[in-house]
C-alpha cells in the first residue's frame, strides 16, 4: 500500500491508503485522462458488508452502463480491512481516513483525490437509480451556473416494518413536494460542481458522527448565493432498517440538537422542506394535541381541542398520509399519523429545550470551520431582547431535517 494525504478542505489532514488495483487504467470510461473524467462518485462506508456491498455493486453497475467518463472513489471510514476483490478495478479507486473520522472527513478526503469536475456523493445505504450519473451531468452541463442538485428516496422502501417504510415515505414526500430551488444540500444522493466544493472548504470536519454536515455545507453555498436544485427525479432506494428507538436518537441528537444549534448561530431559519410554514403548525399542533389529551382526565371538555387539533394535524399533512394509505394500507396510515405526531412532537421539545439553552447562555455557537474564501454563515450576535424574542417565536416550530 502506498500513502497519500487529502488536498482538499484544508481542515484536517486524513491519511489515505489506496489498495492495489490495475493500472494502468483500462476500461472505456476511466481512460480518459485525468482532465476528461466528468463525474466522480463518492462513498464512505465503516464497513465491507451489509447495504454498503449491494450500493457499492450497483454503482460498478452503472459505470458499466453510462457513457459519461466517470470514477468511483470509496473511502474507508477507519483502518480499512483488505479490499474486496470486487473492488479491484480500473476505475475505483479506495483510500482510508485512517482512524474513525467521520463521513465529513471521508468525503473531503475523496474530494481531494478526485479527477472528475462533478462529485457525486452517494451513501452507503443507498442504491442508485439506473441512469443516475447521466442525469447529474446532463442537469449540470445544461445548467452552467448550477452549483449542486440532489434528489429523493423513492416510495417503494426496502426494509420492512411500519417505521422503517413511514421514514423513508416521510423522506420521499418531503423532498418531492419542495422540488425546485433548495437552500440546503443533502450527500445521500446529491452532486456538487468540485471547484465550489473546492472554493468554499469542503464539509466541516467537525461533525465527526453523521449529521447534519451537509446541511451546513448547503446553506454555507446559498450564502453565497450558489444554486442548489432538489431535482425529486434523481431517485435512490434507502435500505437502511430504521426502528423506533433508531429513530428517535437520530432525529434527536444527530438532527434536530446540532440542526437548531446552526440555527441558532447563523440567527437563520429557512422555510424550506420539512420547516416550511406547513411543519411549523404542525409542531405547534402536534403539542397542543399531546397536552390536550393529557388533560382529559382532568377536564374534559379538552378532548374537543384534541379533536380539533388532530383534525388540523390530518388536514396540513393529508397528502403523506394518502400516500402512506396508498403504500401500506389503512392500518400503516394510521400508524403513520402517529408515528407523525411523536416526530413532530420530540423534535419540536428538542428545537425548544436547545434554543432556550442558547439564549440563556447568551451565546452564540460557531458554526462550521470555513475556508478562507467562503463567507461565514453568522450573523452578528443578537441582543439578549431580540435572542429570546427569536427563540420564543421559534421555539416547536421547527422539525429535523428529513435529509
Amino acid at each position: 500500500m502506498s500513502g497519500v494525504t487529502s488536498g482538499g478542505s484544508g481542515r484536517g489532514t486524513a491519511r489515505a491508503e489506496t489498495e492495489k488495483g490495475p493500472d494502468p487504467l483500462t476500461s472505456s470510461h476511466a481512460a480518459a485522462s485525468a482532465d476528461g473524467v466528468v463525474v466522480t462518485v463518492v462513498m464512505p462506508t465503516v464497513s465491507w458488508t451489509g447495504t454498503f456491498a449491494a450500493c457499492g455493486r450497483r454503482i460498478l453497475g452503472l459505470l458499466d452502463e453510462t457513457d459519461v467518463p466517470a470514477e468511483f472513489i470509496v473511502v474507508f471510514d477507519g483502518p480499512a480491512p483488505s479490499t474486496p476483490m470486487w473492488l479491484e478495478r480500473a476505475d475505483v479507486r479506495v483510500l482510508s481516513t485512517g482512524k474513525r473520522s467521520g463521513p465529513a472527513c471521508a468525503r473531503n478526503l475523496a474530494a481531494g483525490a478526485s479527477r472528475g469536475r462533478i462529485l457525486f456523493f452517494v451513501d452507503a445505504d443507498v442504491e442508485l437509480d439506473p441512469g443516475s450519473i447521466e442525469r447529474v451531468a446532463t442537469t449540470f452541463e445544461a445548467d452552467p451556473d448550477l452549483v449542486g442538485i440532489f434528489g429523493a428516496y423513492d416510495d417503494e422502501p426496502a426494509a420492512e416494518g411500519a417505521v422503517s417504510r413511514f421514514r423513508n415515505l416521510l423522506h420521499h414526500h418531503t423532498h418531492v413536494v419542495h422540488a425546485g430551488r433548495a437552500d440546503t444540500f443533502w450527500s445521500g444522493c446529491g452532486a456538487l460542481r468540485t471547484a465550489k466544493f473546492t472554493d468554499i472548504g469542503g464539509f466541516d470536519e467537525n461533525y465527526s458522527l453523521p449529521s447534519v454536515e451537509d446541511i451546513e455545507l448547503g446553506m454555507r453555498i446559498t450564502a453565497q448565493r450558489g444554486r442548489i436544485l432538489l431535482d425529486p427525479g434523481l431517485r435512490c432506494k434507502h435500505l437502511k432498517q430504521w426502528t423506533f428507538p433508531s429513530m428517535l436518537v437520530a432525529d434527536v441528537f444527530y438532527r434536530a440538537k446540532p440542526w437548531t444549534q446552526l440555527i441558532m448561530a447563523t440567527q437563520h431559519l429557512p422555510a424550506t422542506l420539512n420547516i416550511d410554514w406547513k411543519g411549523r403548525v404542525s409542531g405547534v399542533t402536534s403539542l397542543l394535541l399531546t397536552l390536550s389529551v393529557i388533560c382529559i382526565p382532568f377536564q374534559p371538555r379538552a378532548v374537543w381541542v384534541a379533536l380539533a387539533a388532530a383534525a388540523l394535524l390530518v388536514s396540513m399533512n393529508l397528502e403523506f398520509y394518502r400516500l402512506c394509505l396508498r403504500k401500506g394500507g389503512l392500518r400503516f396510515a394510521a400508524s403513520s399519523i402517529a408515528l407523525h405526531c411523536l416526530y413532530f412532537l420530540y423534535s419540536s421539545i428538542t428545537f425548544a429545550v436547545v434554543a432556550i439553552q442558547d439564549v440563556l447562555r447568551g451565546s452564540r455557537r460557531p458554526t462550521a470551520c470555513h475556508s478562507r474564501t467562503s463567507t461565514p454563515l453568522r450573523a452578528e450576535p443578537a441582543t439578549p431582547s431580540v435572542a429570546v424574542a427569536q427563540a420564543t417565536t421559534s421555539v416547536a416550530l421547527a422539525s429535523p431535517p428529513t435529509l
